[in-house]
This record gives structure tokens, C-alpha cells and sequence, in this order.
């Protein structure tokens, strides 16, 4: 068994640094990386142990060839460190057994899934790109899914709440959590579901929000599932002094007041903004309200299709 390492674009950052040059407690090489030139671009790769759970190993991520390994009691502990990270990008399982695959398809935290398979290399479509958490910046969808180009147009302004509320019902019956193919493959299955942000959507009204604006958010709050909060009454320094200190727990903001949004101080504590007044277009806006998730599961064992675990959605 080997490994072939291209060059870094850059010599290595801080954080890269840190990792191939220093252990943290409790941590041993396994293999450790040397470098191969003058400069610094090219190192061989490095194996970590020991890694313990919030350790700076743990919560940080480095781009470079250097692998930390933690080991866990169990599958729910194992997921339970997956999930304890501020990032989100991509994650993996490698199980024959059907009920853990499917447990961890239901509450593993990333944008993009992969079952049985490498967790790099996305083809647009296929497995649209964009993570969860701290990687994702923005509030634009999945690059390379069907609703990319959704929220780079410009739609018009909401005029009918009655009627848009109506159809918003309908869609979310058939779209929220719903697993849809993107391929036609057999030896390899991808699908693209809307799931909830993990702590909700809040939204920042004022007076001067648009009343059919507010009667679709009263109705998207009656979505339990969709954890959407309203705040109007508390000053901005306030609002954001709660977010700072964990008393609320946010996603993303959208932002339909008449103020100045702080998006900087947002998006340095990793909430996305979203300024954008409320679409006309059922689609296009309600995408707004939910994040995605791509999922490619290996569909074979050994060449064999359909022999490998069969994962289930709820």
C-alpha cells in the first residue's frame, strides 16, 4: 500500500504548519511526514494518533497531507465527534451494515455525503457542492445542483401572500427531506434533499416589513420543522450580543428589515445573510428557507451491483 502526493500551491499555512510540525497531548506519529524540497511544497505524507475529542486536531482543519486518527468506543460516539465540528463540507462512512448507514445518513452534519466510496472529486450535478456549518458562506445554493441559478437571479417581490402560500404548502409536502435522484447510474446512487438548518433560520422584521412578507412568515413558523424565528423589538448590538454569547443558536439570518444588516459581524461568527426580500417564485424562494444535501452511495461490492448496503431515507 502507498501514496502519491502532489505538491502544495503554497508553502504550508499556519494551521498546516502547526499540524505536520507539532503534536498535541495524547498524540504520536504513526508515520511522520517529512519535507522533500528546499522550499517547502513538497512533503511526504504523515499518520497521527491519539487525537482526542476538542482537541485542536479535532476542531481544525489544515490542507495538506497529514491524516488524524481518533478511535471511539462505538458508532454513536464516533458520529457524535463527526458532528462536533464547526465545519461541514464533506463526510464519509465505510459500513457494510444497512441500519448504521442509515443512521448516519439521517444525522451525520455535512453538504456532501458519501457512502462506501472517496469523499472527494464532485461532478456538477452528480453530487452538487457546498457545505453545512462554517463551510458555507452565503446564501446561495449547492454550485452545480438545480438551484444554483435560482438564487443568482434577480425574481420579483412578493404581491400575493394568500396564493403563494398555497403552492409554498404543496411544495414543501413533496420537496423537504425528499431524496431526489440525480443520476441514472446503477453501480453508484446520488440523490439531492432540502433539509432544515440545524438551529433554524431567524429573521430580522420592522415595522416597515411588507405585510403579505409577514403573513408568509407567520406561516413558515407554524413549520415546526423548519425552526424560523422572528426577531423585531430588541436592538442590534442586543441581537448580536446574544448570538455571541450561544443564547442564540443560528444558522442564518434573513433579513427583511428597513435597517442596515451587519452582514461582517455575521458572517464572522459564521452566519450566513440573507438580505433578499421574499420571492415571487414558490421555487426559488422557498430553497431560501433550507439547506441541501447531496448523498452518492457505492451500489456495489467487488463489481457486483447492488450487493453493497442498501441505505434508506426517512
Amino acid at each position: 500500500i502507498g501514496t502519491t502526493n502532489g505538491s502544495l500551491i503554497r508553502p504550508p499555512s499556519a494551521a498546516l504548519l502547526r499540524a505536520i510540525a507539532q503534536l498535541e497531548p495524547g498524540e504520536q506519529w504513526l508515520l511522520k511526514p517529512k519535507q522533500l524540497d528546499h522550499e517547502g511544497y513538497i512533503w511526504s505524507a504523515g499518520i497521527k494518533l491519539g487525537i482526542r475529542p476538542g482537541s485542536w486536531s479535532h476542531q481544525n482543519e489544515w490542507f495538506g497531507p497529514v491524516l488524524g486518527l481518533m478511535r471511539s468506543e462505538n458508532f454513536d460516539q464516533a458520529l457524535e465527534w463527526q458532528n462536533a465540528t464547526e465545519f461541514g463540507l464533506t463526510a464519509g462512512i465505510a459500513s457494510l451494515d444497512e441500519a448504521e448507514c442509515a443512521a448516519w445518513v439521517a444525522k451525520v452534519q455535512a453538504g456532501s455525503l458519501y457512502v462506501n466510496r472517496g469523499i472527494t472529486g464532485a461532478i456538477v450535478a452528480r453530487q452538487p457542492f457546498g457545505g453545512w456549518k462554517r463551510s458555507s458562506v452565503g446564501p446561495t445554493a449547492k454550485a452545480g445542483g438545480p438551484h444554483y441559478l435560482e438564487q443568482l437571479r434577480n425574481w420579483n417581490n412578493l404581491d400575493n401572500s394568500v396564493e403563494f402560500i398555497q403552492m409554498a404548502n404543496d411544495w414543501l409536502v413533496q420537496e423537504l427531506d425528499a431524496a431526489q435522484s440525480t443520476s441514472d447510474l446503477t453501480a453508484e446512487l446520488n440523490y439531492l434533499r432540502l433539509r432544515p438548518y440545524l438551529n433554524g433560520v431567524l429573521v430580522r422584521i420592522s415595522e416597515q416589513t411588507d405585510a403579505h412578507e409577514l403573513a408568509v412568515l407567520e406561516w413558515l413558523q407554524s413549520k415546526s420543522d423548519l425552526g424560523i424565528r422572528i426577531s423585531r423589538s430588541e436592538s442590534i448590538p442586543d441581537f448580536l450580543s446574544k448570538i455571541k454569547s450561544g443564547d442564540l443558536p443560528i444558522d442564518k439570518v434573513r433579513w427583511l428589515s428597513h435597517e442596515i444588516a451587519p452582514e461582517r459581524e455575521l458572517l464572522e461568527l459564521g452566519i450566513s445573510v440573507d438580505p433578499r426580500r421574499i420571492a415571487n417564485n414558490v421555487s426559488a424562494e422557498m430553497t431560501r428557507w433550507l439547506q441541501e444535501q447531496s448523498v452518492s452511495i457505492t451500489n456495489h461490492r467487488y463489481g457486483n451491483v447492488g450487493a453493497g448496503p442498501q441505505v434508506t431515507f426517512n
